[in-house]
């Protein structure tokens, strides 16, 4: 195609193990906007077993919506026709394979160490357990066990770091690792892990010798590279091995390979790119976490960035495993009831023979939010961990997963309660990827990064309204005022322990919010006794929520009493469901 050729059309399928979309943006009035979308259950399952399958029946709901053809019985039409028929180019984002196994066996630690860590973590991957040796000493029970461990469970991709040479670190490492993944493969077909050394150049013949003949083997030399290479690179190694992994083993996805103009970007990390740009665009701490085939949370500040992407890890494919993920105690003090820990762990158990269940009693509503409230803040505890001081977010986007929900407040109270910014401010915003558009957009950058930046301007985020955090002792509650762009004003008063839900519509940005408090009383993170006035761009603004001022004490307290723990868990459920009156 002419380098100058402008890419009026484009679609951009996103293909999950449930649900497959086909997404058409196209260039109206100079920028790019969504057009329309086709949606088919996905077909990677028994008895399709064919991706391909899948994305044609959302192509072809995408041309009924269209009035429009985009593909004949073999492949997607390319370049649009004069008729309006076909597109410019076509992109996909994955999420309908199995996540990658990945394993580290490390001698010591340090800084390539660590930054293969948070690499993995990222990734959209299964991380299996680390095992780091200390070059001569023996191994103990626990180590042992692990080896054991990993042979049995046979990574997809096993990382071997020895950053420092030594006589003896690395032909440890290397002698564990064949006996994890065994011998080589004797016929053809037979796939092994794929094994990657980093180490420094002088081991380079010695680790050639181990594995590379009949192993899918590399090698990388950690005296040539900074770690931060060394983990951009082997970030690399990772996708790009998911997706010859997915060439083997799922029937369509080469098909998809060969349409699309790039790569295709497994989902989380299309989310994680879009979540990047967030960051730098509203000069802003931004947090996106989404629980829709697999567990995804990214933050990013500045140029930084962290995410966590637990593949098997979700209240649908991967509900069974939230029995291993989470304290099933912790989840259930987030309940407006009583229920005993064998009755949710039979709950969650249900819900793993059923995944794709829609809860539509309020009992399974408030189970599943509670569910998702704890993974919320195990994966918030996992971001502080790699990171430092707790997440400050400015901005909290949800994914397509809690644009399901019927009633947003519940969406906004999830994302507030599992998250738990801590703002300077006090001030966060909430906002949903309602129409599963933060994946397209992510693969839409990597081939048109001014197209994706327009898409994200017009169509991305749906703003739910906003939450100030603020802290007070019982005897000075906070008082405030909010001034609306008519000039209405709403005076209100908090006390501790209390949420408060007041009117500010979608689109509107308040003209003012002021804040009175006492001499102990804090708004966000500010000094004690000082109150707090937004104005201008530093406003709230709203949506259906509204705005949220959220006195409750932190960290979250839950009375040991269950008479009074359910009555505070149904306060805050009533507080939040509320809005006062203008």
């Amino acid at each position: 195609m002419n380098e100058e050729h402008v890419r009026e059309s484009i679609i951009v399928a996103d293909c999950g193990r449930t649900m497959t979309r086909a997404t058409l943006v196209e260039l109206v009035d100079g920028a790019c906007r969504f057009v329309a979308q086709g949606t088919s259950p996905s077909t990677v399952e028994p008895p399709y077993d064919d991706l391909g399958v899948g994305l044609r029946a959302a192509l072809e709901a995408l041309e009924t919506a269209t009035k429009r053809r985009f593909a004949d019985r073999t492949r997607i039409i390319i370049p649009q026709e004069d008729t309006g028929d076909g597109t410019d180019a076509f992109l996909a984002t994955v999420a309908a394979t199995a996540p990658l196994r990945v394993a580290i066996l490390a001698s010591g630690g340090g800084e390539v160490v660590d930054a293969l860590l948070t690499v993995v973590r990222h990734a959209p991957v299964t991380v299996l357990p680390t095992l780091t040796i200390e070059p001569g000493q023996a191994m103990d029970e626990a180590a042992i066990a692990m080896v054991a461990a990993l042979t049995r469970l046979q990574p997809d991709l096993l990382l071997i770091v020895a950053p420092s040479m030594s006589a003896r670190a690395l032909p440890a490492l290397l002698g564990i690792a064949a006996e994890i993944v065994g011998p080589a493969p004797a016929a053809a077909g037979e796939t092994l892990p794929a094994l990657l050394v980093v180490a420094e150049e002088a081991g380079r013949d010695q680790a050639t010798v181990a594995f590379g003949n009949g192993y899918e083997f590399g090698f990388l030399a950690v005296n040539e590279y900074d770690p931060a290479s060394i983990a951009s690179t082997i970030e690399a190694e990772i996708l790009e091995l998911a997706n010859t992994r997915a060439a083997e083993s799922l029937t369509g996805f080469d098909s998809l390979v060969r349409m699309a103009a790039t790569p295709p970007l497994a989902r989380a990390r299309a989310l994680d790119l879009v979540n990047r740009y967030m960051a730098r665009q509203f000069d802003c701490e931004v947090v996106t976490v989404d629980l829709e085939e697999g567990f995804t949370c990214c933050w990013a500040k500045g140029d930084e960035g962290r995410a966590l992407s637990e593949p098997a890890l979700d209240l649908a494919l991967g509900a069974a495993n939230l029995l291993t993920a989470l304290p099933l105690a912790t989840v259930a003090r987030w309940l407006p009831f009583s229920m005993s820990e064998d009755e949710l762990r039979g709950w969650i158990l249900n819900r793993a023979i059923r995944p794709f269940t829609v809860p539509i009693g309020a009992r399974d509503r408030q189970i599943e939010a509670a569910l998702v409230r704890e993974l919320l803040r195990t994966g918030a505890t996992e971001l502080r961990a790699v990171g430092e001081g707790p997440l400050a977010a400015n901005l909290v986007v949800g994914g397509a997963f809690f644009a399901r929900w019927p009633e947003p407040a519940d969406a906004f109270m999830a994302l507030i309660d599992g998250l738990d910014p801590r703002t300077t401010d006090g001030v966060v915003q909430v906002a949903l990827d309602r129409d599963a558009v933060m994946p397209l957009i992510g693969a839409l950058g990597t081939l048109e990064p001014d197209r994706a930046a327009e898409l994200f301007e017009h169509d991305s985020l749906f703003e739910l309204g906003a939450c100030v955090v603020v802290s007070c002792p019982p005897s000075e509650p906070i008082e405030g005022e909010l001034t609306y762009k008519d000039g209405r004003k709403l005076t209100f008063g908090v006390s501790s322990g209390e949420l408060l839900r007041l009117p500010l519509r979608g689109g509107e940005r308040a003209a003012a919010l002021r804040f009175t408090v006492g001499a102990r009383g804090q708004i966000g993170q500010g000094d004690p006794g000082k109150g707090a006035s937004f104005e201008g761009d530093m406003a709230p603004h709203g949506g259906p929520v509204g705005l949220v001022i959220d006195a409750r004490e932190r960290p979250f307290t839950f009375p040991r009493s269950e008479p009074e723990r359910i009555a505070r868990m149904m306060a805050w459920a009533t507080e939040a469901s509320r809005a006062a009156k203008v």
